[in-house]
């Protein structure tokens, strides 16, 4: 199970200013359940995914993983721990294959 709990992520926006991103987040994704964010463009929901996977550290709020606290974690070590984040556009190679 994978638990955020009270996730909060502020920015510096292009002019310096703080721009709050997610606010008091909770939510509860069970194992083996597939689960869709949606919401408009701007709504938060691909800084959602880098909190979880580690690429943008929450301000505030702790992520569980099968109930060991994860936050301090960084990208790679919760990747050992089965936690990805697969582009919507894959990033392009010039001249490799697949299987390269």
């Amino acid at each position: 199970m994978l638990i955020l709990e009270d996730i909060s992520l502020v920015v510096n926006d292009v002019n310096g200013d703080n721009k709050e991103i997610i606010r008091n987040l909770s939510i509860e994704f069970e194992r083996g359940k597939i689960y869709a964010i949606t919401g408009p463009n701007g709504g938060g929901k691909t800084s959602i995914a880098k909190v979880i996977m580690g690429i943008y550290k929450q301000n505030q709020g702790n992520i569980y993983l099968n109930g060991e606290e994860i936050s301090g974690l960084n990208v790679s070590e919760r990747a050992r721990k089965g936690i990805v984040y697969a582009f919507q556009q894959p990033p392009r190679f010039k001249g490799l294959s697949v299987s390269d």
